[in-house]
């Protein structure tokens, strides 16, 4: 029997690779091997080759699992990585190779709203999250102490990592296998908008799950992100 692909995890804006933890911890009791990223925020480009020089050292097969921000990482970085056995997004940016995000800045849509605007702050060169207002934003299903904790973590975006990377390359869902998870009571990129995203990778030939979750299923819902990691990694235990 070979052996389960490893697990990269790429985080979302704002965060950093311990916001994984308790999915990895669920993953070691199933005997997959994973790698939580620690992207820099500056550029895409730049984040994109974290995950391109991450996958390139993985012996063997690889599943990449992205949230938010991190799907424009993933779409990106794992373009022409021949260990990829699979993408999974999980509330995550699904667009063209090289096409960052939805915003800045954000387009109202009515009937979408969500808590973007209260719960991101602008300055000159970064934008930065309110802590007490991500309590709401990200993680209102999440244990509160958990929460807090998560809060405390959060971290500068750089807003030149909201630019354009001129590519022709094929955005990496177009060619690997995917599954797009929707969140469907996500509080940051509106449950429809999601949906709309998947509707395109399902064009490609996407699984597409939705869960009851906020915006951080890893935490919320680690039972529900390991179980889907194990499966497409191909674990058979636990």
């Amino acid at each position: 029997m070979s052996s389960p692909a490893t697990a990269v995890f790429v985080h979302g804006g704002w965060h950093d690779g311990w916001s994984w933890h308790l999915v990895r911890e669920l993953l070691d009791a199933r005997g997959v091997p994973s790698v939580a990223l620690d992207l820099p925020m500056t550029t895409l480009d730049g984040d994109a080759a974290v995950l391109s020089d991450a996958l390139a050292a993985i012996e063997g097969d690889a599943i990449v699992i992205s949230h938010s921000w991190g799907g424009s990482v993933a779409t990106l970085g794992a373009i022409g990585a021949p260990n990829v056995r699979h993408l999974i997004y999980i509330a995550a940016v699904l667009t063209e190779a090289g096409h960052p995000t939805l915003s800045p800045p954000p387009v109202p849509v009515e009937g979408r709203e969500t808590l973007r605007s209260k719960v991101v702050i602008e300055t000159n060169t970064t934008t930065v999250i309110d802590r007490e207002v991500s309590l709401a934003a990200f993680y209102h299903d999440v244990e509160p102490s958990l929460a807090r904790q998560a809060a405390s973590r959060l971290r500068p975006f750089q807003k030149t990592g909201y630019a354009v990377v001129d590519t022709d390359a094929v955005a990496a869902w177009r060619t690997i296998p995917t599954t797009y998870v929707v969140c469907a009571d996500d509080r940051m990129i509106h449950p429809d908008t999601q949906r709309e995203m998947a509707a395109a990778a399902a064009a490609a030939g996407a699984e597409v799950l939705e869960w009851p979750s906020s915006h951080s299923p890893f935490l919320s819902h680690p039972d529900l992100v390991a179980d889907l990691v194990a499966r497409r990694a191909g674990s058979t235990s636990g």
